[in-house]
């Protein structure tokens, strides 16, 4: 008997901020129609975070539901962590387990087989185009054939990570950046952040904001051939899609390119939509969603990459494993509950150790060698303000402190590889 259950997509970016996207009210000089039209066909979490800034610990989250070091991977892959453990019981074997056929196409960056983590169809790839090609035939190859099984596949695009690649020399003249206060002085930082500073003119900033936003608009571009592609195979109106990112990108906040070992907005706060099945293509369509169970929406409740694996695991009908940290968004995208799926929603780095734990209004970070930050994200949303020695908010920076001192101890006992 054929299985009912919907198909589920999770399409994924690499180091793309949440103010990329124009139907979020985009920093940047660029359009992104095709990610557009998830977010008017979605429901979007504008506060969601990754649980590491950087690429393999917070991929390790994706595919495992737990937090990097408790997943062995605190640190990117080679740098120093391992392949990440196929003993690790993940989102592929546990949607193979439940009756799902599972496939997996495009950047991986955990290192060993991808089959060997429940993936019955994979091709590790960072060339986008051929990611693109492999889904789509993928998917079209399936259109043809009768299959019991719903799939569940992962569709996984290297840009806008090459960034890296933007030309040094180039300048465009009359570039000012979107953030407040880049000059601080770099005493003001942790010492950590402060190495991690550029003394650039605003000329070489927009040469980096112009390559940036080039980036963007091709992954934007794939994805919409893609989308096309699940229109035009017929899975379309059974199929939920997740949209997210692993992390994001500095692109001269507080004078620091890049991604790095700090826990600033820009590089914690991600995309997250999730787009239930629709009776309808997807498109640039600007009417609202009429006669759907679940109605499109933008949402600050707060929530994390470690989210996602319990939620694809109940849109299957599954339940989370006892190991795994997060909660599954579901009663959120449905309305069912009213609050915010997190009291605190927790971030590391490796080496040397930085931690961040962050509320709806204030985020707290410390550092190994004993700095500490505090910010106000409602009175300074691109913390420029470090309240971590005001006396008028101990008690807020003491509750901060508390929560993370209890994650510490949950990641110490659970941790495969702490550094």
């Amino acid at each position: 008997m054929k299985d009912s259950r919907p198909n589920i997509l999770l399409l994924l970016t690499d180091q793309q901020r949440v103010d990329t996207i124009s139907a979020l009210g985009s920093a940047f000089s660029v359009e992104t129609p095709n990610i557009d039209s998830l977010v008017r066909e979605g429901i979007t979490f504008t506060n969601c975070h990754c649980t590491a800034p950087i690429c393999s610990p917070s991929r390790a989250t994706l595919m495992t539901g737990r937090y990097p070091t408790e997943a062995g991977m605190p640190g990117n892959l080679y740098a120093p962590a391992p392949p990440l453990d196929p003993s690790n019981v993940g989102i592929g074997k546990l949607m193979r387990a439940a009756g799902y056929e599972t496939a997996y196409h495009g950047k991986w960056h955990l290192g060993g087989s991808i089959e060997a983590h429940g993936f019955d169809i994979a091709a590790e790839c960072s060339h986008d185009e051929t990611t693109r090609q492999l889904a789509s035939r993928y998917w079209r190859d399936r259109d043809w054939v009768e299959h019991e099984r719903p799939f569940f596949h992962v569709v996984s695009f290297l840009d806008p990570h090459d960034l890296y690649f933007y030309d040094p020399e180039k300048t465009v003249d009359g570039f000012e950046r979107p953030w407040e206060n880049c000059d601080r002085p770099a005493e003001e930082y942790p010492a950590i952040a402060a190495k991690k500073r550029a003394d650039w003119p605003e000329e070489r900033w927009g040469a980096y904001h112009e390559f940036y936003a080039e980036r963007v608009a091709k992954v934007d571009r794939d994805i919409g051939l893609l989308l096309d592609e699940l229109r035009c195979s017929g899975f379309f109106n059974n199929t939920w899609i997740i949209f997210a990112a692993d992390h994001g990108d500095m692109a001269g906040e507080q004078n620091i390119p890049f991604k790095g070992s700090f826990m600033y907005e820009g590089v914690t706060r991600v995309p997250l939509v999730v787009v239930p099945p629709r009776k309808r293509f997807l498109g640039d369509v600007t009417r609202p969603v009429l006669n759907d169970p679940i109605p499109a929406k933008q949402t600050d409740s707060l929530c994390s990459l470690i989210d996602i694996v319990p939620t694809i695991l109940e849109l299957a009908g599954q339940q989370s494993t006892p190991e795994m940290s997060g909660t599954s968004l579901l009663p959120w995208i449905r309305e069912d509950r009213a609050d915010a799926p997190h009291d605190y929603v927790f971030a590391e780095w490796h080496n040397p150790r930085v931690f961040m734990a962050r509320r709806q209004d204030w985020k707290y970070v410390r550092y190994q060698d004993g700095g500490e930050e505090l910010f106000c994200l409602t009175d300074d949303p691109h913390e420029t303000r470090n309240r971590a020695s005001d006396p008028a908010v101990a008690t807020v920076k003491a509750e901060l402190s508390e929560a993370l001192d209890g994650h510490i101890a949950q990641l110490e006992r659970n941790a495969v590889r702490l550094f």
